[in-house]
């Protein structure tokens, strides 16, 4: 049997092609009962319309790319895969495909995002890959393409970002040790990112200036790729600078475990001789023994969000952006009082 086409879909709803499209593209101003006619005769067809031919009747491709570090990180990376599994969900939902790109040196330096664009294989860009520096993203400033940085932000460039405040988390965080009584901290940084160096910097001047007694602030990098491997070498560096740490602070979960691993490996009892906390509260956080005290990052909804935003700025809705999403404090078993304190 001949493949039917949306002309005969129309044509058999009893409804114009405009309408039926609509229907396809999921619009809001369609009413239920247009829906479920038009949607009948797609079913009865087992009509599967052609989105090729619909992005060029709409000058739409309905497709989002997703511009992520590399894809050994993608299938690896808990952080990564929360973020876009939210992206997804909310691009789906829409009618909307998402398109992996890799951000190797030279997409980004030769500006091969701008060019993705203008040809219209894309309606919009998310960038996760945090490690980009601001100046090979000017071509965006002040452009018409639909951009949007992922957890990562550049002040002072007009540039639309979603993240969460990591600010704020370096503040819970702080109060959280302090409140127990800790005053020797060490800090595994993640200096490669602005936000990373934004939660160093906030985290050591609510030490310094706490008014119960100055905290002091040992901190290392953990590495480019914030993993249990950086935090397991940086807390051994650590521990070799000041002996006399009573808690360790992670700028994310995984280093944070890492950390947790080389104490144990070095008879160290957590938390009795060293309380442990990281940020995220990935799955993994949950389930370590002991539990890992960590800032709540709902990774997820940061990819719903973001996703919303693109779609909007995609659709004329809003013409910028720079939301923070709030964060919160989740204490488990890896933190504790300081003994006498």
């Amino acid at each position: 049997m001949k493949r039917k086409t949306i002309k005969d879909i129309a044509k058999e709803s009893g409804f114009s092609l405009s309408t039926v499209s609509l229907v396809l593209n999921n619009h809001p101003r369609i009413s239920q009962a247009t829906r479920e006619r038009v949607m009948a005769v797609v079913k009865k067809y087992n009509f599967f319309p052609n989105s090729a031919a619909r992005g060029l009747a709409s000058k739409s491709s309905r497709t989002i790319s997703v511009v992520v570090p590399n894809l050994t990180r993608v299938f690896s990376d808990i952080y990564l895969g929360e973020i876009i599994s939210g992206i997804y969900e909310r691009a789906a939902s829409q009618g909307y495909k998402i398109l992996l790109d890799i951000a190797t040196a030279q997409f980004i330096k030769s500006q091969e995002y701008t060019k993705l664009l203008a040809s219209r294989r894309a309606d919009g860009m998310l960038f996760i890959a945090s490690d980009i520096h601001a100046e090979y993203l000017t071509a965006f400033e002040n452009s018409p393409y639909k951009f949007l940085l992922v957890n990562h932000l550049f002040p002072g460039k007009k540039l639309n970002y979603v993240s969460v405040d990591y600010v704020a988390s370096a503040r819970l965080a702080a109060e959280h040790l302090l409140g127990l009584g800790h005053r020797k901290i060490g800090l595994i940084a993640g200096t490669n990112t602005y936000a990373g160096l934004q939660f160093r910097d906030e985290f050591i001047r609510v030490c310094k200036s706490w008014p119960a007694g100055t905290g002091q602030v040992a901190s290392v990098d953990g590495g480019e790729e914030w993993s249990q491997r950086g935090g397991y070498a940086a807390a051994a560096k650590l521990l070799a600078m000041e002996p006399n740490l009573t808690a360790i602070m992670a700028a994310n979960d995984r280093m944070a475990i890492g950390a947790m691993r080389w104490l144990v490996d070095n008879k160290r009892e957590v938390p009795e001789d060293v309380s442990v906390m990281g940020v995220d509260d990935i799955q993994l956080a949950a389930f370590v023994n002991p539990g890992l005290s960590t800032i709540r990052h709902d990774l997820h909804q940061v990819g719903i969000e973001s996703c919303n935003r693109i779609l909007q700025l995609i659709k004329g809705e809003i013409t910028e952006c720079s939301d923070l999403l709030p964060t919160s404090l989740v204490v488990r078993g890896s933190t504790s009082r300081v003994a006498g304190k």
